[in-house]
């Protein structure tokens, strides 16, 4: 008797979607179908979810999730310890599996590891006669130089978890902090506003897009495959779009590290993209079986190819030895790495972190848009986050 379709929710975008042409090679092994019911952005998967597990039992047997937002939904995640014995986690890394387990629990199971680096063209560079910036301010001066030849500078996410993603790169890499141990804001500090008035200058002069305010991941990855930005920070999974045909930019641009704070100190903002079970879910024999598929050596090779960093040991090791030597490839898999041993910064793992995500980003694009000062908006911001963490004062 053929099985009911899984019904899963999936986080959408060009650099996701490929992985999901596997379901056909899942369900011709196995006769069991799967039925994509609703995809769509972080932001609106996360909200999407939300309906359903603050209201009715949720109707999903899989869904993606974030290792930084799952701490908010675990209770209504179903443990997969009982279903995984400790050989199948063997291939992946032990910090990232860590990142999945919520009070002890594996709530999900690790897609990628996500780590940015700075791209540019090289083009300009040589037209303009400069060198890659190091460091934030570099990068600063670097775009006022691109924007005087008629080239937006830099462009980065003006809105949600990008802008909250940026500023605590440049918070961190000034040594502040977002929480301290009992989870109370410290980004109201000096750190803070430094940071907080980078961004607003670099909008306010318009080295950045106009339209900046309203731009996320995507809008942002696209902005820099157009030619019309000259540097963007940006995540693996783009990097085959990068060199795309369709990409302008392909050919002429380079890879470099994040660029680092006054003191030196690099920090770039991490996490890792997952997949988990709702607790509600009447088949989790099956949505197990399509977990094992989409978390396997051979599905990770998929997103491996279009540039995500591998969690699997044997996934990243392949792919780092097909790159040719000498090649952008291998430089890009050196970059990464020194990215990650060194440089990796990951927010606190609580359930109300996404309402303090939210609160903080929308306060900063108000301090970049000019509505509120830097020191306004992270007052604000900072008050209105003691409020939501009070509980573990």
């Amino acid at each position: 008797m053929p099985h009911a379709p899984l019904q899963v929710a999936l986080i959408d975008g060009p650099m996701y979607a490929p992985l999901y042409r596997s379901f056909q090679t899942f369900e011709q092994s196995t006769g069991i179908a799967v039925n994509i019911a609703f995809r769509g952005t972080h932001p609106e998967l996360n909200a999407h979810l939300k309906q359903w597990f603050q209201g009715s039992e949720c109707p999903y047997d899989l869904i993606s999730t974030h290792t930084k937002y799952a701490p908010s939904q675990a209770d209504h995640l179903l443990s997969l310890d009982a279903y995984l014995e400790d050989d199948e986690l063997a291939d992946f890394a032990p910090a990232i599996v860590e990142l999945c387990r919520i009070r002890g629990e594996l709530k999900s199971i690790p897609r990628n590891f996500d780590a940015r680096l700075l791209a540019y063209r090289t083009d300009r560079l040589r037209k303009l006669a400069i060198g890659v910036p190091d460091t934030w301010e570099e990068l600063g001066e670097a775009a006022h130089l691109a924007h005087k030849a008629g080239y937006t500078g830099f462009v980065y996410p003006g809105k949600g978890s990008g802008l909250f993603g940026t500023f605590f790169e440049l918070l961190s890499s000034e040594d502040g902090e977002l929480f301290d141990d009992r989870l109370q804001p410290r980004f109201d500090s000096e750190a803070g506003v430094r940071a907080l008035e980078l961004l607003r200058s670099w909008y306010r002069q318009g080295w950045t897009p106009a339209e900046l305010p309203e731009m996320e991941y995507e809008e942002v990855a696209a902005c820099f495959r157009d030619g019309t930005s000259t540097f963007v920070t940006d995540w693996p999974g783009y990097f085959s779009l990068l060199k795309d045909a369709s990409s302008s930019a392909a050919g002429q641009f380079d890879l470099a590290l994040t660029p680092a704070g006054s003191g030196g100190r690099r920090a770039v903002y991490c996490g890792s993209h997952s997949f988990a079970i709702p607790a509600g879910t009447q088949e989790p024999e099956q949505a197990v079986r399509l977990l094992r598929h989409l978390t396997s050596a051979e599905t990770q090779m998929i997103d491996a190819r279009h540039g995500h960093v591998p969690v699997r040991s044997s996934v990243m090791d392949e792919t780092k030895q097909s790159a040719a030597k000498g090649s952008l490839e291998e430089r890009r898999w050196s970059l990464l790495e020194e990215t990650i041993r060194t440089s990796v910064v990951i927010p606190p793992k609580f359930p109300e972190y996404p309402l303090t995500e939210d609160i903080l980003w929308q306060a900063l694009r108000s301090g970049i848009a000019g509505d509120l000062s830097p020191r306004e908006a992270l007052a604000q911001a900072s008050s209105e986050i003691a409020r939501v963490v009070a509980i573990y004062a």
